[in-house]
């Protein structure tokens, strides 16, 4: 008996959206990235932490009282440092482990507002001179927010990310002393005559 030729349409257009419903889920897997709290790099040991943007319950522009409500353990810097665009480094947390080093972070404020968070590590003790937990902040950066500008030379290597107002960087100097960095901040937006 022979099909019907609107039933043989039928069955194809069916075949069809099916396999674009599958293309789109595909796509869509593919291009969508986990929130940046959530990309877990490694596990070398047991507590080992997964780099984050910013500790658990710290948000930029978010004032003192609430920075420290969220990090009880928080003590205020007895010689604060000071930075462009009146940013002062007035608290810090230490000891942290981020990218499987320990080091501190200092939250910087601008008038009553939280603009930065930076997590400095000494990495002289390590043979590599901090690059696996460079290339581990430089994993995280590219999972959270694509491909970075970036600049290496002898001096050191530099990684950096910008979605809207938020500027996101990892650093590594290896001499004289052996640092990485890892930064988050606000954008402090310049004008063309500061270029």
């Amino acid at each position: 008996m022979p099909l019907d030729p609107n039933h043989r349409m039928r069955r194809l257009c069916q075949g069809a959206v099916l396999a674009l419903a599958t293309c789109t889920a595909f796509v869509q897997a593919q291009t969508t990235l986990p929130p940046p709290a959530s990309v877990r790099l490694q596990n070398p040991s047991a507590g080992y932490a997964p780099v984050q943007l910013l500790p658990d319950g710290v948000e930029l522009g978010m004032g003192v009282d609430a920075l420290r409500q969220a990090l009880p353990g928080i003590a205020h810097v007895p010689r604060p440092q000071r930075l462009s665009g009146g940013l002062v480094g007035q608290w810090r947390l230490a000891p942290v482990v981020v990218a499987g080093l320990e080091g501190a972070q200092t939250f910087f404020f601008a008038g009553r507002e939280l603009r930065r968070v930076e997590f400095v590590a000494d990495a002289s003790e390590l043979a590599d001179s901090g690059a696996a937990a460079y290339g581990e902040l430089l994993q995280f950066g590219r999972a959270s927010y694509g491909p970075e500008t970036a600049a290496n030379d002898p001096s050191g290597s530099y990684a950096a990310w910008t979605r809207g107002d938020l500027e996101v960087y990892a650093q590594r100097v290896p001499a004289p002393r052996p640092t990485v960095r890892w930064v988050v901040k606000r954008s402090e937006g310049k004008d063309a005559s500061e270029l």
